[in-house]
């Protein structure tokens, strides 16, 4: 089957089951796994595709999630409006921390962007006089309101389906659009050919920036979108236990190769809250279940029909 049409009947499939499931646990857990999804995508962009190694995705997650928080409690902007506006803050810090990020090469871009995550959450918790509520982060703004309706938290069936809304808009037009134009064919021959590239004339800074843009514009509206939801946003987003996560759904999924991680969103975050029991033990497993994905198939959960398929032709 084509990826597109894949990726269509999976959101027919999510949405068929959007109206069946009952359980708000579900649909919560479910809701989560589809902001999760606009987090990998965008970061997958970076290095799956542009070869980034950015370590400071989360970053653009805490910035779109504050500023719409600000913009509404602080500001007096509409929810909607809030949200909108924190994207296009997103993309313009995206850009701040991709000028000088993109002048360094391979572990350096790794170490500056790691650093930048490292120095947020420091920024959060003593930036209380501008407004970010210190340690205790923000909580309490209005829900999101769309052509008059109302998302309310305890509404996780209107939820659903706008994260799935949200979620599969912004997938097509990763994976589908950017990345099977011109885009996405110099992100690949930057990636696997880099001075051959150069010397054909393709522009790799400004390719790049680009991505970092539109990555960290998709990831704050990601934030945005999870701070509405949940409503309240603190420094811990940015701890090591979220960071970790994220990293595991990458590596799970398969990075680089759709629809890799986006199978590691839902399989992490589902397999997440059902090791919640096992206390301080869940991360360990998690670790675990990277180790052996990784010994296993290297390429990540996306590789199995391939292995499958090597192993009926023996």
């Amino acid at each position: 089957m084509r990826p597109l049409n894949l990726f269509a009947a999976a959101i027919t499939a999510l949405g068929a089951a959007g109206l069946m499931i009952d359980s708000s646990y579900l649909l919560h857990i479910l809701i989560l796994a589809m902001l999760w999804c606009l987090v990998v995508a965008s970061w997958d962009l970076l290095m799956g595709f542009a070869g980034i190694l950015n370590f400071g995705q989360l970053v653009f997650f805490a910035v779109g999630g504050y500023a719409s928080q600000m913009l509404a409690m602080q500001a007096g902007l509409t929810p909607l409006a809030a949200l909108a506006t924190s994207v296009i803050i997103c993309a313009l810090f995206g850009l701040l921390i991709g000028l000088p990020c993109l002048r360094l090469r391979g572990e350096y871009v790794a170490l500056f962007t790691f650093a930048v995550h490292l120095a947020f959450p420091t920024l959060l918790q003593q930036g209380r006089a501008f407004g970010t509520g210190g340690s205790g982060g923000l909580m309490g703004g209005a829900p999101l309101n769309i052509a008059g309706y109302s998302f309310v938290t305890a509404d996780k069936t209107a939820w659903y389906f706008l994260a799935l809304g949200v979620m599969a808009f912004c997938v097509w037009l990763i994976y589908f659009v950017l990345l099977k134009g011109r885009w996405g064919r110099a992100f690949i021959v930057l990636r696997d050919a880099e001075v051959p590239a150069k010397s054909l004339g393709v522009n790799e800074f400004g390719y790049k920036l680009l991505a970092f843009m539109l990555s960290a514009a998709i990831t704050g509206l990601a934030g945005a979108l999870y701070t509405s939801y949940v409503g309240v946003i603190t420094p811990n987003i940015l701890g090591n236990e979220f960071f970790l996560i994220v990293m595991v759904m990458l590596c799970v999924g398969g990075l680089g190769r759709f629809p890799g991680v986006l199978i590691g969103a839902f399989v992490i975050t589902l397999g997440n809250e059902y090791l919640r029991d096992y206390g301080q033990y869940r991360l360990i497993l998690l670790g675990l279940a990277v180790i052996v994905t990784l010994l296993v198939l290297p390429n990540g959960l996306v590789d199995i029909p391939a292995r499958l398929r090597r192993w009926r032709s023996r």
